[in-house]
């Protein structure tokens, strides 16, 4: 009898234990939706949402998606992502802070250093926070939760939560995933950071190779227009008084004989140089002045050079046609000099909505593949000079090239 009263105790109590639990989870779920909402689905959160913040081109559309678009899927009413700029974090997008006001904190204040110094998400509540908005800040009155944008030991900006939907809280899985979302927002922030930076210094290089490019064409034509007002003039001269000379004096007495013929071969050479300098054609038609390049070069080529122009009516600045005449230039020298070829040829195609010129050869290609910092280390900079030149008028230059396959430099210029 006693034993079954055990028994039956034990029962009692492991039943009551049972429901205790079940009425406590029941309890404990009720609460929490009523005091955090839905749960959030916080894996396929960071996975839709960080997939996205990789795509992110720029600053601006990483603010964009932190402020406007992933607060919605957390219920929350207002965001705002602050920056650095300077020694100041500053909200950058416009409509994160109510009209009139300047969201701006100093990079050096207690309360950034303290959310800093956790790297994770903290609500507003905490003592430090709190304390900041009562002295005054009533610009910050309206966020619930700070998250560091932390990327090692370096800050890359602050940003703010407002209040969720019928005042519901944050729950700790929301903080843990606002900070992994702060961290992953961190490291696009680092890498856009530096890719401005290279766009900057690209930038800026191209600059400075324009301003070279056109240092050297002024000084180009400077050279050309004093060799041949000055030197080739005297020249040309010179020629005209030995042929006269030897037309006057008697056969076998000119002490020079063939001097007005080597005369006229240099100024024939110096007129090409000058040519090469300064195409005078250039300036009034881009299809004569490469014409009369190609037949230049094919006369003292080894193989055959031959061009194709089927574009009628350009009507090109004059910094573009420039540009088109020296990457011919360039690609015709390096396929006379290097390619070994037995044929090279240049095409110029006009199609309604660009502009395409290739230059071809069929000779040994270049070994090893078109890269550019191999060329330069070598000390071989017309490569890189055509694809500068091309970038400075908007073009797209493509180098195709195969050992024993020849190469093919494709310009292509857009234009409508």
């Amino acid at each position: 009898m006693e034993n079954g009263t055990l028994v039956l105790g034990l029962a009692l109590g492991w039943l009551t234990l049972a429901i205790g639990i079940l009425l406590y989870r029941a309890v404990r779920r009720w609460w929490c939706l009523r005091r955090y909402g839905t749960p959030v689905d916080h894996n396929a959160l960071l996975m839709e949402y960080g997939r996205r913040m990789s795509r992110a081109p720029n600053r601006q559309a990483l603010g964009q998606l932190l402020t406007a678009e992933l607060p919605p899927a957390l219920q929350v009413t207002r965001a705002a992502l602050l920056l650095p700029q300077g020694h100041q974090l500053v909200a950058i997008e416009a409509g994160s802070a109510p009209s009139g006001e300047d969201l701006r904190l100093p990079v050096s204040h207690a309360a950034v250093r303290w959310v800093a110094s956790s790297g994770e998400a903290q609500r507003a509540d905490h003592g430090r926070l709190r304390e900041l908005i009562e002295q005054g800040r009533t610009d910050l009155a309206w966020t619930w939760v700070w998250v560091p944008l932390m990327r090692g030991a370096d800050l890359h900006g602050i940003w703010l939560l407002g209040a969720r939907d019928q005042d519901l809280q944050f729950a700790p899985a929301d903080l843990r995933c606002l900070t992994a979302v702060g961290r992953q927002a961190a490291i696009m922030l680092e890498a856009t950071h530096y890719a401005e930076q290279e766009r900057r210094t690209a930038s800026e290089m191209r600059v400075l190779y324009r301003q070279a490019v056109t240092a050297r064409e002024m000084e180009r034509g400077r050279i050309s227009r004093e060799l041949h007002d000055g030197v080739l003039q005297d020249l040309c001269a010179v020629t005209r008084d030995l042929k006269a000379w030897g037309a006057q004096a008697a056969s076998g007495d000119t002490p020079f004989p063939g001097l007005a013929g080597r005369s006229a071969e240099t100024v024939n050479a110096l007129r090409a140089v000058c040519n090469d300098l300064r195409p005078p054609l250039l300036q009034q038609d881009l299809n004569a002045a490469l014409k009369a390049l190609v037949e230049a070069l094919d006369a003292r080529s080894p193989a055959p050079v031959h061009i194709d122009i089927t574009a009628d009516d350009l009507h090109l600045p004059d910094d573009v046609a420039l540009a088109l005449f020296r990457i011919t230039q360039e690609a015709l020298h390096n396929a006379i000099q290097h390619a070994d070829a037995s044929e090279v040829s240049v095409r110029l195609t006009q199609y309604p909505d660009r502009l395409r010129l290739t230059v071809t050869d069929d000779g040994r290609g270049i070994v090893g593949g078109v890269e550019l910092s191999r060329f330069v280390a070598q000390g071989h900079y017309g490569l890189a000079g055509m694809r500068e030149r091309a970038a400075m008028i908007g073009a797209r230059l493509e180098v195709q090239t195969a050992p024993d396959y020849g190469t093919a430099v494709i310009l292509e210029l857009g234009h409508g």
